[in-house]
């Protein structure tokens, strides 16, 4: 029986966010099946807003959909890593710069927390397999910085990117031997030390080499495997 939406019911857009969280943090993996009728008993709803958010997720990129309806997790494809990343590495190079005139000692106090926290998880990922964890900070970093550009339609555009293309793109990378992302623990420190040297053309710099440098560490091991 067909699960029935209640008061309580979340709308698909609700679902779809609560999916792409998922995706994002690694708990979907690329080629994952997700029913249709267990995500209805879920979120206690019918099976029509299911599908609506299943849609929206499709036009995105992040599913697919077969004729009959069955959806699974996309796999990235070489081709869409490498042009999200290099719109991501203009967008937040150009954010990073903007930054360091917006920055307070709350910010790059919480940065650092950031820092730390997303180090220590990487380097606990095999054998905790807390891929999650790492993720989350790593997010919160960037985030953290796209917000102090003070730039409204920058930081839509990078929370655009994020949420839609970057996001799923690491939770599939959440996959990586952990080895492979050790560097970026050095990048990150690279960033922030520009910014707090209020360096804005080395954030800038430091912002965009690191994310086409994690391009080619992702599409490499996408190669490999």
């Amino acid at each position: 029986m067909s699960a029935k939406a209640g008061a309580g019911a979340r709308s698909s857009i609700e679902i779809s966010e609560e999916i792409l969280k998922r995706i994002r943090a690694g708990k979907y993996a690329p080629g994952d099946t997700l029913s249709q009728y267990e995500l209805a008993a879920e979120f206690a709803t019918s099976r029509t807003p299911i599908r609506e958010a299943l849609r929206f997720l499709e036009a995105k990129r992040v599913i697919s959909l077969t004729a009959s309806g069955r959806a699974e997790v996309a796999t990235p494809t070489l081709r869409g890593v490498r042009e999200a990343f290099q719109i991501r590495a203009e967008l937040e190079g150009l954010a990073a710069e903007l930054a360091v005139d917006w920055l307070t000692d709350k910010d790059l106090k919480n940065l650092r927390t950031c820092q730390d926290g997303y180090a220590h998880a990487l380097r606990r990922q095999t054998t905790e397999g807390k891929a999650s964890k790492w993720l989350s900070y790593n997010e919160t970093f960037h985030t953290i910085i796209a917000t102090a550009s003070h730039n409204e339609r920058l930081m839509e555009f990078i929370s655009e990117m994020q949420n839609d293309a970057v996001g799923p793109i690491l939770g599939y990378a959440s996959q990586m031997p952990h080895s492979l992302m050790e560097e970026n623990i050095k990048q990150h420190e690279e960033i922030l030390s520009a910014l707090e040297r209020r360096d804005g053309k080395v954030a800038r710099a430091a912002m965009s080499n690191h994310i086409l440098r994690t391009t080619d560490i992702v599409t490499r091991w996408m190669e490999a495997g």
